[in-house]
C-alpha cells in the first residue's frame, strides 16, 4: 500500500485521524492498546475503500509492517503491469487488432488521452465515486441518504449540504469537504484547455467568488462593455476597472457568500461561452428588492469578448424568472 496515500479513520460516527498512515497508525495502535474490542473503521481517502491493518506487536512493527519506509538505490523502476479482463465487443478488438503497434499500446494511448483531456472531470468523477463508498458504509442508513448521492453525482452542492445538515458533524465535515474538493476539480477542467478560458474561470474564481478585487487589472480590461445583459443596471454601458470593481461589490455585498460554478466552458482565441449557476444568501439589498435572508440559486449563460488575454466585454442571459420566484 502506497505510503504517501491518505487515510481518514473514525470510532463510530467521531473522526479520530487523517493523513498518512504513518500520521494515523500510531492513533489506532494507542486504541487498540487501550480496547482491542473498539470498532474502528478506516478509508483510503482517494478510493473511499474501507482498510484494515494488522495492529498485533509494538508500534514500530505495526509501522514496518504496514507502512514500511520507502527503499532507496539504484535500478530502474520495475512496469507496474498486472493482468485484468477487459470486456470489447468484436468490433473493440478487430480494431484493436490493426493498430499497428498491437492492442495493449493502442489501448494505453486511449487510456492516457482520456485521462488528459477532461483531467478535471475526470478527477471530479473519481472523488465522488470515493465518496459515495465512504458514504454508503457511514451514512446508508441516514435520513436523505438516497437524495444527497443523487445530488453529489449531479454536481448540485448547495442541495447536497442541505441534505446532509442534520448528520453527525464529523461525517457531514468529510462529505462536505470531498465534495467541495469534487467540485474545485471540476471548475479546473475548462482552464486546461485553452488560455482564454483559463482567464474565464479565474475571473469567475478569484473576483466573484473570492472577491480578490486586486485580480481586476490582470483580468480585467481597460474598457469591458455590456454589450446585452437584460435586467442587469449596467447593460449597454462601457465600465472603466473602477465601474467594474463596483458592479462586482453591488452582488457581493448583497451576496457575500456568493459562489459561481461554471458546469460548461467553451473557448475560441477571442470568444468564451460560460453556462453556470450561482449560489449564495441573500444579506444585503438589491434594487428595489431588500435582503430576504434567504438562499438562493439562479443559473445563466454568458458569451464573454477577450482581448490582448484580458475579459473586455459580455452578452448575458440569466434566469431572473426563476430569481423573483424565489425571493417573492
Amino acid at each position: 500500500m502506497p505510503t504517501d496515500s491518505t487515510f481518514t479513520a473514525f470510532a463510530g460516527v467521531r473522526r479520530i485521524a487523517e493523513g498518512t498512515l504513518r500520521d494515523v497508525l500510531p492513533i489506532l495502535k494507542r486504541r487498540f492498546d487501550k480496547d482491542s474490542s473498539e470498532s474502528l473503521l478506516v478509508f483510503d481517502t482517494e478510493t473511499g475503500r474501507q482498510v484494515d491493518f494488522d495492529m498485533r506487536g509494538s508500534l514500530e512493527q505495526v509501522l514496518e509492517r504496514e507502512a514500511p519506509s520507502p527503499q532507496r538505490g539504484p535500478g530502474r523502476p520495475r512496469l507496474g503491469v498486472m493482468s485484468r479482463e477487459v470486456s470489447l465487443l468484436p468490433r473493440h478488438w478487430d480494431w484493436l487488432e490493426q493498430q499497428p503497434s498491437g492492442a495493449s499500446p493502442a489501448l494505453r494511448r486511449l487510456v492516457e488521452h482520456a485521462s488528459k483531456t477532461r483531467p478535471g472531470k475526470e478527477r471530479a468523477r473519481r472523488i465522488r465515486a470515493a465518496l459515495s463508498q465512504f458514504l454508503s458504509a457511514m451514512a446508508g442508513d441516514r435520513p436523505n441518504y438516497e437524495e444527497a448521492c443523487r445530488a453529489l453525482f449531479a454536481g448540485d452542492g448547495q442541495r447536497f449540504k442541505d441534505l446532509i445538515d442534520r448528520w453527525p458533524k464529523d461525517i457531514r465535515d468529510h462529505a462536505l469537504s470531498r465534495a467541495s474538493e469534487a467540485g474545485r476539480a471540476e471548475n479546473e477542467d475548462p482552464s486546461s484547455a485553452n488560455p482564454s478560458a483559463l482567464v474565464v474561470a479565474e475571473l469567475h474564481t478569484r473576483i466573484w467568488n473570492q472577491g480578490d478585487y486586486s485580480m481586476i487589472g490582470r483580468l480585467v480590461a481597460p474598457r469591458y462593455v455590456i454589450h446585452s445583459d437584460p435586467g442587469d443596471p449596467w447593460e449597454g454601458r462601457a465600465l472603466d476597472r473602477s465601474a467594474y470593481e463596483e458592479r462586482v461589490r453591488y452582488s457581493r455585498n448583497a451576496f457575500p457568500d456568493l459562489v459561481f460554478t461554471i458546469l460548461d466552458l467553451l473557448a475560441t482565441e477571442d470568444r468564451v461561452a460560460a453556462r453556470w449557476r450561482a449560489d449564495g444568501t441573500q444579506r444585503g439589498d438589491l434594487a428595489n428588492l431588500p435582503a430576504t435572508g434567504r438562499q438562493l440559486t439562479f443559473a445563466g449563460q454568458t458569451m464573454y469578448e477577450l482581448k490582448d488575454g484580458q475579459v473586455a466585454g459580455h452578452w448575458q442571459v440569466v434566469d431572473r424568472l426563476g430569481f423573483m420566484e424565489q425571493v417573492s
